[in-house]
């Protein structure tokens, strides 16, 4: 029993890591400096594939690429996948067309801790700028997407990810 527990316990945490990794991504995030640290498509590719796995359809590695790389003009597949994702880690919840604003600015805060107040602010901002959208695939990119210029337009550093 006590041997269960324990991998359980590691499987969250595994997975918790892969959330904070992929939420990176998905917001278009990271905290590494733009040239030290940071990862190529492929690398990202590979440790998000498997959660297309619990998606709907489940996407093509084109799909996956074109998030990874925050595509604006992404196909409407690539957008489910993201929303799809978002969904998976509870960013933003089944049957909701908005970001979790706490969750996501948790996540914010752990790649940018003390910057709480702006990512609040940014979450808001853009969650209220979709909130006409009813295509869930398309709530999900477009407030990426806006938050991403936002992000950027406050300062925050957001490294490119190597092609």
């Amino acid at each position: 029993m006590m041997q269960c527990s324990r991998m359980t316990t590691t499987l969250k945490m595994t997975n918790l890591l892969l959330a904070v990794a992929c939420a990176a991504v998905l917001m278009g995030s990271a905290t590494a400096d733009e040239e030290e640290g940071s990862m190529t498509v492929d690398e990202v590719v590979e440790l998000i594939e498997p959660f297309g796995d619990a998606c709907t359809p489940k996407p093509s590695r084109e799909n996956i690429v074109e998030m990874v790389l925050n595509k604006e003009d992404a196909k409407h597949e690539t957008k489910c996948f993201r929303h799809c994702m978002l969904e998976q880690f509870e960013l933003m919840p089944e049957d909701q067309l908005q970001y979790n604003e706490d969750k996501t600015v948790d996540m914010i805060n752990m790649m940018f801790p003390d910057r709480e107040d702006d990512g609040r602010r940014i979450v808001k901002t853009c969650n209220e700028e979709l909130k006409a959208e009813q295509d869930k695939c398309e709530a999900a990119h477009g407030i990426a997407m806006c938050m991403l210029r936002e992000m950027r337009f406050s300062g925050f550093k957001i490294p490119e990810i190597k092609e």
